[in-house]
């Protein structure tokens, strides 16, 4: 089966450009011979190397796009392995483009967007899992426990400006104790 591969070339600095040109001829010739096409092939000169190859600090650059199949990879891996010229090489296959993803939900999610976007709207009757405590919102539907009303003050607290926030850090850490400690007027005792 034929993939799309990229070969990386780093030829010597001392060859001029007509044997440059030779190299790169003879390995698209491997590639062409075993079924392959060459694409194309990108020249990016002489750069400097991150580090010394036998004593040398720069290199020509050459990036060759071809199709081919695994007899070609290794014809040319066993050329370029004995190649002088050569002083590093590497093949990778080129990654397939992944297909656009999807910029809306799903319909699925149900009009009000309830649910897991992945799976889609959590029906009524289903409970989350064995061991798992019932939503509250499902709790509150069949007659069970209520949750208590946010005091008053909570909501001026959260009004308040920054300078009377902090003037007032004693009555809030008070506030806490005083309502632990007397039961709500309104809360009906539960009876089982």
């Amino acid at each position: 089966m034929a993939k799309e591969y990229e070969l990386a070339l780093v030829l010597r600095p001392e060859l001029d450009e007509e044997r440059q040109q030779n190299v790169l001829a003879r390995y698209r010739q491997v590639i062409e011979s075993h079924g392959g096409t060459a694409a194309e092939t990108n020249a990016w000169g002489k750069r400097r190397l991150a580090y010394e190859i036998d004593d040398l600090s720069e290199g020509f650059y050459y990036f060759v796009t071809y199709t081919a199949d695994a007899t070609a990879n290794a014809e040319l891996d066993r050329l370029l392995r004995i190649d002088e010229s050569v002083l590093r090489y590497l093949v990778v296959v080129r990654p397939r483009p992944n297909p656009p993803k999807p910029t809306s939900l799903p319909e699925a999610a149900g009009a009000h967007g309830e649910g897991n976007p992945r799976t889609g709207p959590t029906p009524a009757g289903d409970r989350p899992g064995p061991g798992l405590p019932e939503p509250r919102k499902r709790a509150a539907a069949e007659g069970g426990p209520t949750p208590a009303p946010a005091p008053a003050d909570a909501e001026a607290e959260m009004q308040a400006t920054p300078a009377e926030t902090a003037a007032a850090p004693a009555e809030t850490a008070a506030a806490p104790a005083e309502t632990a400690e007397a039961p709500a007027a309104d809360a009906e005792p539960i009876q089982e």
